[in-house]
């Protein structure tokens, strides 16, 4: 019978160990075998080890590939096989008892599980089945696999719970971010319209502090040509914001972590855990210690220092991502800020400096702008020569920093390095530390001087600028000296103009009484030009701008009584067919024949023949009768045929002939209308030609009522 206490804890077993640890004792109190295993069917690149084991059973490295074909074929209903049985030529019996048997545990197609019966009596065995008092085996079985799936099924749900935590997680930090991503854009946007940089400087150590909240930061600007970073505004123990413009450090004084991340890395942020914190160069504390650094693409700006030393938490993963997010925004105005403020500067600087009409003027003004504008606490101007050979001085600033006359300096170039600097590097801002400071050839102080020589586009020199820190003593920043470089390039660009003015005054002095003269000349030239500008070249008779001339005399006269006018228009006969035959040469010199005899017919200044067309002449006249007007065109008709000018392609006489229309009507003043008077002459050319040509052929409109 089958035990019901084993029964129980079979059925009870919720893994494999505390049911091999039942299935162990129930064979052994049945069979007393030598040796007992549980297995699994091996897979590519697993181990050969028993799962559970009782007594020592022969290891499973001596096994043949071939027996885990042969005795995959069995289930569990099976019962136990003997190994006797066995299809695989395996000699089993050289490493265990030749009484030994095989059980199928598990079918699984996976993960077949099997038990092995080292030295159990066969003729046990057989009593046993003879009374089925192994079917037992048959329930464990069962229950084997049932605790297989039931644990295959624990890890799937434990995996979906583990997938689920994840996924709830991953959820919770995107709400984060977002919620970290939305503080720091509101931050930013607070930040971003400060009034100059200085402001910048001071509201980023805040915004950092209260609304992103970390303890303590500060703004470090950094000085790459110096070696060097200076502070800004920073925060004390006590966690409230505090000037440290007078702050200057080494770059050889941060650690090396530092110094590599600024110089040789690409990150933005870089936290040292368990790291000494300071304030003012003194230790205060342990905790981490943080670099936020700001870039320009590849130049480095500074960074904001930051540290725990107040509530000593730890920083966050997401508070590092937020940190990065808000030194990319803060770069950027920062940036902004900075060419925002340096094109005001050199706007107002430009403003004031054009302002001046003089040299001296122009340096005045440079003096006192850089004073009151730029911060620093003297400066001067000195003018040269292009060979550079002297400085004389314009404008300064005494030891009090007031702006006083120095045009009493005159010196020879002084032999000292910071010159030599600035003669070697024009336009650049040269400078020194800690050396001494001069004020008219005498020592006054120590501290940083700095010098530029300003020259033109084609490398004349032109002055020098001198700069100190004598009396604030503040450190001469990279953004002060790139401050100094964009001044220096608008005061040469103005002192060239004002230059430029200045002689070009003086030579304006001294040309005045030539163009006087001259003046007179060109009115003289003017008035002939514009006699000839009205003339045709070839005839000598007017063109179309005297008629319109005499057109606007007309026009202007004032008279308001009525007047008689007249229009005489002349055309040559065939003068095309004369071109053709004689060619344009001859052309030309018939045009002058004609032009001679028109001008011969004019009797007064007010009276011109003007060429309206290739061969077409007009005459306006006034103050003339119907009368005259005709019998002067039938004179020049007589005079034009009288010439004998050969035409021997003209159908009307072998001479060259015109046809002559007029026109003459009586008109006001406010009346008069050339378009109508030269219709009407045109009409009667037009008659003239065809009555057969070398005729004349007139209108006449005179008022009823004079």
């Amino acid at each position: 019978m089958f035990p019901r206490v084993l029964l129980k804890d079979i059925l009870s077993a919720r893994n494999h160990r505390f049911l091999a640890n039942a299935l162990f004792q129930y064979l052994d109190e049945l069979l007393e075998p030598q040796n007992i295993g549980i297995f699994l069917e091996p897979k590519s690149g697993s181990e050969l080890n028993f799962l559970f084991s009782h007594g020592n059973p022969a290891s499973l490295l001596n096994y043949p590939n071939t027996f885990w074909t042969w005795v995959s074929q069995f289930d569990s209903s099976d019962g136990l096989i003997p190994l006797v049985l066995n299809t695989c030529q395996w000699r089993y019996s050289e490493i265990m008892a030749e009484d030994s048997y095989v059980f199928m545990l598990d079918n699984h197609p996976k993960r077949r599980a099997y038990l092995v019966i080292e030295n159990a009596s066969a003729a046990k065995i057989s009593e046993l089945n003879q009374f089925n008092q192994l079917d037992a085996l048959q329930i464990i079985a069962s229950r084997w696999q049932c605790v297989r799936a039931e644990t295959e099924a624990a890890k799937e749900f434990k995996q979906r719970d583990i997938k689920e935590a994840k996924y709830l997680d991953v959820i919770k930090q995107r709400e984060l971010f977002i919620d970290n991503m939305k503080l720091v854009q509101e931050v930013s946007a607070e930040i971003s319209n400060p009034k100059n940089l200085d402001e910048l400087y001071r509201m980023a150590v805040e915004v950092i502090r209260e609304k992103l909240g970390f303890d303590r930061a500060v703004f470090m600007l950094l000085d790459i040509k110096k070696r060097c970073f200076s502070g800004t505004y920073g925060t004390d123990e006590q966690g409230n914001t505090v000037s440290e413009h007078h702050t200057q450090y080494d770059l050889h004084q941060l650690e090396e972590t530092y110094i590599d991340a600024l110089f040789e890395g690409k990150a933005n942020l870089v936290v040292v855990e368990e790291a000494p914190l300071y304030t003012a160069g003194s230790v205060i504390g342990q905790g981490w210690n943080g670099m936020l650094i700001l870039r320009d693409g590849d130049e480095i700006i500074g960074w904001i220092a930051m540290d725990n030393y107040i509530h000593r938490t730890p920083i966050t993963s997401y508070q590092r991502q937020m940190l990065e997010s808000f030194g990319s925004l803060l770069s950027q105005i920062y940036i902004r800020k900075r060419q925002e403020q340096n094109v005001r500067m050199l706007h107002a600087s430009m403003v004031e400096l054009s302002r001046c009409m003089t040299i001296s003027e122009v340096c005045k003004s440079a003096v006192t702008f850089a004073i009151n504008r730029l911060g620093i606490d003297r400066f001067a101007v000195f003018l040269t020569d292009e060979s550079c050979t002297y400085m004389q001085g314009t404008w300064g600033t005494d030891i009090q920093g007031n702006v006083v006359d120095e045009s009493y300096y005159r010196s020879e170039t002084i032999d000292r390095s910071i010159v030599n600097a600035a003669r070697a590097n024009p336009n650049e801002v040269v400078f020194e530390e800690s050396v001494p400071i001069y004020h008219d050839f005498n020592i006054v102080g120590f501290g940083w001087t700095a010098m530029t020589m300003l020259v033109s586009n084609n490398g004349e020199p032109i002055a020098f600028i001198a700069a100190d820190n004598l009396i604030k003593r503040s450190p001469l920043t990279h953004q002060l000296r790139e401050v100094i470089r964009m001044f220096a390039s608008n005061l040469t660009e103005v002192l060239l103009k004002t230059r430029a003015q200045e002689a070009i005054h003086e030579l304006n002095n001294n040309l005045e009484k030539e163009v006087k003269t001259r003046t007179r000349e060109l009115q003289s030239a003017n008035e002939q030009l514009e006699t000839m500008s009205k003339l045709d070249p070839l005839t000598r008779l007017g063109n179309r701008r005297m008629l319109e001339a005499l057109l606007e005399d007309i026009c202007r006269n004032t008279n308001s009584g009525s007047q008689c006018y007249g229009l005489i228009i002349v055309d040559i006969d065939y003068f095309g067919l004369y071109n053709n035959q004689y060619g344009h040469m001859q052309g030309d010199i018939a045009l002058m024949r004609v032009g001679s005899i028109l001008q011969q017919h004019t009797k007064s200044d007010s009276e011109v023949f003007c060429r309206i067309g290739g061969e077409e002449f007009a005459l306006l006249m006034t103050t003339q009768n119907a009368e005259k007007v005709a019998q002067l065109a039938e004179s020049i008709r007589r005079s034009i045929e009288l010439e004998l000018i050969p035409h021997e392609q003209s159908s009307v006489k072998e001479t060259l002939t015109v046809s002559v229309g007029y026109s003459v009507m009586e008109l006001k003043q406010s009346e008069f209308s050339f378009d109508k008077l030269y219709s009407a002459a045109d009409q009667a050319l037009y008659q003239a030609k065809n009555n057969g040509r070398n005729s004349v052929v007139g209108s006449t409109l005179m008022l009823v009522n004079a």
